[in-house]
């Protein structure tokens, strides 16, 4: 089966995410909350998603994330959902980190180039001590056949955080899959850090990259349509002092009303 050739747009985003992996010598941000998202909303569709990721080797071995979400797609244009994070540090306990909402608009695609673009915004409240959090995010999508593009630039800022730490952080997660036999798609994945309010790619930066398997179905007679995505990833740069490699898995299930 032909592969087809990866859009010369896609080549050039994927291109420039890889020079984020290479562009600081502090430690990255493992973001094991995030997943790459697409600009598209489903109307009049419940979504219930569970998903985690764990970090393996390296000063944080054993940090795992868990991020349940519940959403609907109000119209084609725009989902709201409500979001809950618990976080695990090493050894110690699980414990409620985030509650927040979500909000995904569709945007449209842009002239001349057959990118779809959206926008994502989120409010997180701290529990636990942890302060509250904006995160933005452009969402884009190239499909041409049977491959798809996804890339997220993201920006992040705390709103009650400890003097001096209040400032924003920058990011990425990227995907390009491919769907091989029935609804099959395998690809990669990456995430990474593009810097802070201090310095935009000033310093080396670390990421994870890795393959990525997603699959969905329905079983006969069910109105439920089924999601899973996994994926391994390898830590770049700075981030293997964080840990050597990510294991991620997401489960989703659908209904349209």
């Amino acid at each position: 089966m032909p592969v087809p050739a990866v859009p010369p747009l896609w080549s050039s985003l994927l291109a420039l995410a890889v020079v984020g992996l290479w562009a600081s010598a502090a430690a990255a941000d493992p973001r094991l909350d995030e997943v790459v998202y697409s600009p598209y909303v489903e109307a009049h569709t419940l979504e219930l998603e569970a998903r985690g990721a764990h970090q393996n080797g390296g000063s944080l071995r054993g940090s795992t994330t868990t991020v349940t979400e519940a959403e609907y797609g109000l119209n084609d244009r725009l989902s709201l959902a409500l979001v809950v994070t618990h976080e695990k540090e090493g050894s110690e306990a699980s414990r409620l980190t985030s509650v927040g909402v979500e909000a995904i608009a569709y945007l449209g695609r842009i002239p001349g180039i057959g990118v779809d673009a959206g926008l994502y915004l989120e409010y997180g409240a701290g529990q636990h001590g942890e302060a509250n959090k904006g995160e933005a995010k452009l969402l884009l999508a190239k499909t041409d056949g049977r491959f798809q593009g996804l890339l997220n630039l993201i920006a992040e800022r705390p709103f009650n955080a400890p003097r001096g730490e209040g400032y924003a952080a920058y990011g990425y997660a990227a995907s390009a899959t491919w769907r091989t036999v029935g609804r099959l798609r395998l690809g990669v994945e990456a995430f990474g850090d593009l810097g802070d309010d201090h310095g935009i790619l000033a310093r080396r930066q670390g990421a994870y990259l890795g393959p990525q398997v997603k699959w969905e179905g329905r079983p006969k007679g069910s109105p439920v349509s089924i999601v899973v995505d996994a994926g391994w990833l390898a830590a770049v740069g700075p981030s293997r002092q964080e840990g050597r490699t990510q294991t991620r898995l997401s489960v989703e299930l659908e209904r349209h009303f």
